[in-house]
């Protein structure tokens, strides 16, 4: 009943608000600009072995980082006055999330009067997909008079849950050494982070001209940024086939080593639109 007399209100209200600063809807399209980027250092930490003068230094290190993609959505806009009106949008923002290639560092220090063995290994780059942002938002929106109409409009959003799935590959350490030639067998493993956190709430900024089409339309150019709290996703091993003793203690060590992903979703995007008032 309450949800049904809340729109009766709204309904009723419409035609007075029309006489008074007027209704009116929107669309636009246009390009995200994520500020995301976080570099994972890990590593098994020195490992001993037993053999005087022989001691193992290794670690790794990869990043994640995000790129703009299209973004669209539309409002309306109830105006009460001519210069004050409550918004109510929907933003669909595409932000793409990529891992770089992983990289793993070893020194390895030999008895004296022989030379120390540095290696280095690159591995592929990985996979990451993430879901649309969509917020909803409810805004208080500024605009001056006159026929071309500079805003700023601003409130809370709420952005619903991101599916995050991120895959690639890491080494996890040395599991092998051959003195003799200096050779050094160097362990892989894949490493996934996938989740879906709850929904959270945040805010919106933005501003903008209003250039007149028309009578009643109108062409919009619009600058506006979005904040929500940091979304976690944890890291978990793709273990295929049982891994030895050696290996499971290096991957034990890599995990607790290594930070969750701490995916921040702020962005902000320019986009253009046209609106019609009535």
């Amino acid at each position: 009943m309450r949800k049904a007399l809340a729109s009766l209100v709204v309904l009723l209200a419409i035609p007075s608000l029309a006489r008074a600063g007027g209704v009116e809807l929107s669309g636009f399209a246009g390009y995200t600009f994520p500020f995301y980027s976080q570099t994972f250092a890990y590593g098994p930490g020195p490992v001993s072995v037993p053999i005087a003068g022989v001691s193992i230094q290794q670690s790794g290190q990869f990043d994640l980082t995000a790129s703009g993609g299209l973004a669209a959505g539309g409002a309306l806009t109830l105006y009460p006055a001519e210069g004050i009106g409550f918004e109510i949008r929907y933003d669909r923002a595409s932000i793409d999330l990529k891992p770089g290639a992983a990289t793993f560092d070893v020194n390895m220090t030999l008895p004296a009067g022989l030379d120390p063995v540095k290696t280095s290994l690159t591995l592929d780059e990985g996979t990451g997909e993430l879901s649309t942002s969509a917020p909803l938002s409810l805004n208080l929106k500024l605009r001056t008079t006159g026929s071309t109409k500079l805003f700023a409009s601003g409130g809370l959003s709420r952005l619903g849950a991101l599916d995050l799935t991120l895959s690639l590959p890491v080494a996890i350490g040395v599991t092998a050494i051959n003195l003799q030639t200096g050779n050094l067998e160097i362990g892989t493993i894949e490493l996934r982070a996938k989740g879906t956190p709850d929904s959270s709430w945040g805010g919106n900024l933005g501003v903008g001209v209003q250039i007149p089409l028309g009578e009643h339309g109108g062409l919009v150019l619009e600058g506006r940024g979005f904040y929500f709290p940091k979304q976690t996703y944890e890291w978990e091993p793709v273990i295929d086939t049982p891994l030895g003793a050696v290996p499971s203690e290096l991957l034990n060590r890599v995990i607790d080593s290594l930070d969750p992903v701490e995916f921040k979703p702020w962005w902000v995007q320019a986009t253009i639109g046209v609106s019609y008032r009535f």
